[in-house]
């Protein structure tokens, strides 16, 4: 059948503006994937550059060649005091299903209590009669540094005992100084290691252990707090520890919980938190690098579960 010349080439045009439509869709599709993968990447840096800055300003860093971060080694054994028995056992509950979750050792239900957690009206008072019966209370610790502690006006306030133990595990005698205790940015005191102990150049040879804390709630400054964000902030600030004082920018935490408006007040313990403390009690305490582990850990907990 003969086609009209005028018809062939109204079809030829129609064809040709198709196949320019269509070519000029892959065009812009594969230019806006470039884009997409671009921002990606970006997204992807920055979000390392705020986890990694999350990490560094929260964890205490060592203050000595020889000296490690903290955390726990022995089994968590936690203890509430101060509250009635549902809001006592909630606390516990709450604070022990956070110790297992981010891979810390957790006590049975008949441990001798190492974590203790006291909710008062008078929190100075309550210290002050606890360290006249227990001269020993804060690990021998005396003076200016126990006597910041007690003068706080934090609405929490939390104090860390550790020992320094050999890489095998075993306890280090005669490692504690006397005339080398001085005070920490988050006033606890810390211990020059002998320059035996000090270990490789990317490995210590003793690493520092939490072997009790005391966290103090002053009642009187938290009324406005439920015990779920409570217990959360305990459980971030009692399994590592924390440096209280640092900014923490917009990386959303649990440790915002006095700093942020009444408003936007975190409501409990963050994926960033959880990320945190996996990254403390999944590597290796006596690597010379662990903060950087820690970042690397945290970071690839976030990638996998924050949402898009």
């Amino acid at each position: 059948m003969d086609v009209p010349a005028s018809s062939m080439c109204r079809v030829t045009l129609a064809f040709t503006a198709a196949i320019g439509i269509s070519l000029s869709a892959v065009a812009f599709s594969a230019d806006s994937l470039d884009q997409i993968t671009v921002q990606a990447q970006r997204d992807r840096e920055k979000l390392q550059h705020e986890v990694d800055t999350f990490v560094s300003s929260v964890i205490v860093p060592p203050l000595n060649y020889g000296d490690t971060l903290w955390r726990w080694e022995d089994k968590v054994c936690p203890l509430v005091a101060g509250l009635n028995k549902p809001q006592g056992e909630f606390v516990l509950s709450r604070l022990s299903q956070i110790v297992k979750s981010v891979g810390a050792p957790l006590g049975s239900e008949t441990c001798k209590p190492n974590f203790y957690v006291i909710v008062a009206s008078e929190p100075e008072l309550l210290l002050k009669e606890w360290w006249r019966r227990d001269p020993d209370l804060f690990a021998g610790e005396k003076g200016p540094i126990v006597n910041r502690l007690l003068a706080a006006s934090r609405p929490i306030r939390v104090w860390y005992s550790a020992d320094t133990r050999g890489a095998d595990g075993n306890f280090i005698i005669g490692m504690m100084d006397a005339t080398s205790l001085r005070a920490h940015p988050n006033n606890e005191p810390v211990v020059n290691v002998r320059p035996s102990f000090l270990g490789s150049r990317l490995t210590a040879s003793a690493k520092r252990t939490i072997w009790s804390v005391i966290v103090v709630v002053d009642a009187k400054q938290v009324g406005s707090l439920n015990f779920g964000q409570l217990t959360d902030y305990i459980g971030v600030i009692g399994l590592a520890q924390i440096n209280l004082d640092k900014p923490l920018g917009d990386a959303p935490t649990i440790l915002k919980l006095f700093s942020a408006p009444e408003g936007a007040r975190p409501q409990e313990i963050t994926l960033w938190d959880r990320a945190l403390l996996h990254g403390l009690y999944s590597t290796n305490p006596t690597d010379r690098v662990q903060r950087s582990q820690i970042q690397a850990v945290a970071f690839k907990d976030l990638t996998a579960k924050e949402p898009n």
